[in-house]
Order: C-alpha cells, then structure tokens, then sequence
C-alpha cells in the first residue's frame, strides 16, 4: 500500500491540439490518473477520437464559464447573448469569472448551460466519473457553489470539492525532479491533490496569453510540465519511495473545500489555472 497517495488531475483537455497531444503522452507515463475535459472548448471532440477509449483514465467535466487569454476564446455550448452575463457581444466567455461579480449571472442560466456541457462530454464519447471547475467561477456567483454540489450529487458525479488536500511546502517548488523527489520524502503519510496543465511548446499554445503572462511564457511552462510526467521513469521513482496517483473514483473522500479557502487559496493572479 501506498504512504502518500495524490489525485493526480490534467486540465484543459480539449483547449487546443497542443494539450491533447500533451495528455495524452503525459498519461501513458501512469502518475497522473483523472483527465478534466473541456466541453466548449476547441478540440473536445479530437479529445475524445483518441482519449475517451483510456479505460485506466478516470475522466471529469472541467467546467468551463471563461476564456481568459486574449487570443484564443472559447464559446458556450447553449446560445447566450451578453443579457446572460456570460458572453461578451460576440458570445464568447468572458475573460475571468471575477467579472461575473459585475455582469451578474443568473445561477439558472449558469446550471443549464453546465448541464449542456456534460450533455455534450456524454454524446462524444467521454465517460465522466466526477465533475470541477475551470477558475472557479464559484467564488464569484452566490449561490453557485450549493448549485453545482447539487448538480453533482444528481447527476452521480464526484464532486471534486472534496478533494483539495493540498501538500505542504510545495507552494515555491520549481518543477526539477530531484527536488521534488526529496519534498515527497518529507511529506507526512497521507492523501493530497495534484494539478497539472501539460501542453507543448507551440505556435499554436504561444497564441495564449494575456496582461499577466505572454502566450511564450504560458507555452514554455506547460512544456515543462509535459516533459516532466511524460518520463515513465518518475512513475516507477514515486512508487520506490511509497507515492502513487491514484483515480477519483479511488480516493477517499475529505471535508468539503469552502469557497472561502478557494478565495485564499487562488488569492493574486490566476489565469494559469
């Protein structure tokens, strides 16, 4: 039996052809174990042509509400206008969930076009297990947080709410393998939660970007991440010292996150998320 066990997430399958190459190549490494798919985004349905089929995967909805980089947007699934405080006057997401505290969306409006996202995850073939969010726009809508543990509990997903042990002492790691190595050694015995955000080094992932981080920076550091994971040899080192990724449907189940501890946890800037 494992002494550290982490669920061990990727985000942002289906944003670009960049992430899902990545993923995919990161996932047949063995630690990272739960894949978050992006219904609105881009390339979901190229996601599931080559993903879906992972039985060893555990898939979830990575709720999408935003499009934070300047060039590249995403739309929502149902047809919105700018009345819904979701879309600007092109219907794309707008760039951060904060603005919802102005624009004022209607928890109605938000739940019906979640439930239309997992409606379009369901017809291209992804079997979801669980469900989360993307910049958590939870933080930002009274009463969402209620709406999506009710939607989850409905619907038979695991609500990854549950699930926000992070690690101590990782908060300044840089991604080198034997410092984090060492950092695993020293970390008590337990659960924890990891997220990555593997992409390559693109042009099309340089087209990223925004007032806090340029598409090269945000391409270069996600590069990083996938050549990290990918490495089948850092699966087989974490298992020597007692550390397994382990699937949500696998992992027990905590005290339930607040969107208060979200709000000091994603405190400062948040567009990488």
């Amino acid at each position: 039996m494992a002494r550290i066990t982490f669920v061990t997430r990727c985000d942002d399958l289906g944003s670009s052809i960049s992430a899902n190459q990545a993923i995919n190549a990161v996932t047949q490494a063995g630690f990272m174990k739960n894949v978050s798919v992006m219904a609105p985004g881009s390339f979901a349905e190229q996601a599931a042509e080559s993903l879906a089929g992972r039985k060893e995967l555990c898939f979830g909805m990575h709720t999408t509400l935003n499009a934070e980089w300047d060039r590249v947007k995403w739309a929502p699934v149902l047809p919105l206008d700018e009345k819904s405080g979701l879309v600007d006057e092109k219907g794309y997401f707008l760039a951060d969930p904060a603005i919802f505290e102005k624009t004022r969306p209607a928890v109605e409006t938000i739940m019906r076009e979640v439930d239309a996202q997992l409606e379009k995850l369901h017809t291209v073939g992804f079997d979801i297990k669980y469900v989360d969010s993307h910049m958590f726009p939870e933080m930002f809508v009274e009463g969402m947080d209620e709406a999506m543990a009710d939607f989850a509990k409905k619907k038979g997903l695991i609500d990854h709410m549950y699930y926000y042990n992070l690690p101590p002492g990782f908060e300044n790691l840089q991604a080198e393998p034997t410092e984090i190595m060492e950092a695993l050694k020293a970390l008590p015995d337990g659960q924890y939660f990891f997220v990555s955000h593997p992409s390559l080094d693109t042009e099309e992932m340089r087209m990223t970007g925004n007032a806090m981080y340029s598409g090269e920076d945000v391409a270069k550091g996600r590069a990083l991440e996938t050549q990290l994971f990918s490495n089948p040899a850092l699966a087989v080192a974490l298992r020597s010292i007692g550390c397994e990724g382990v699937r949500y449907d696998e992992a027990t189940p905590q005290r339930r996150a607040t969107v208060t501890e979200f709000r000091q946890m994603f405190a400062g800037p948040r567009a990488a998320e």
